[in-house]
């Protein structure tokens, strides 16, 4: 019998009329297990986190100055 692929973690959020589905097994993870992790990925340089990381900026620096996106 083949052993069942595990499923990330996943949890649901509603904002306004959108719906976002996390699926990632970080959400099982304490505040302070959070912090450490995603310092240690940001510090190995993790692909995926650091554009994340400067696609929040670049919106940010958006709204800061205010400018339409």
């Amino acid at each position: 019998m083949e052993e069942e692929k595990k499923k990330p973690f996943a949890k649901t959020y509603k904002f306004g009329n959108s719906t976002v589905i996390v699926h990632s097994d970080v959400l099982k993870l304490t505040k302070e297990e959070r912090e450490k992790y995603f310092k240690d990925e940001m510090a190995k340089g993790n692909p995926v986190l650091l554009d994340i990381a400067r696609t929040v900026n670049e919106i940010y620096q958006k709204f800061y100055k205010g400018e339409e996106t």
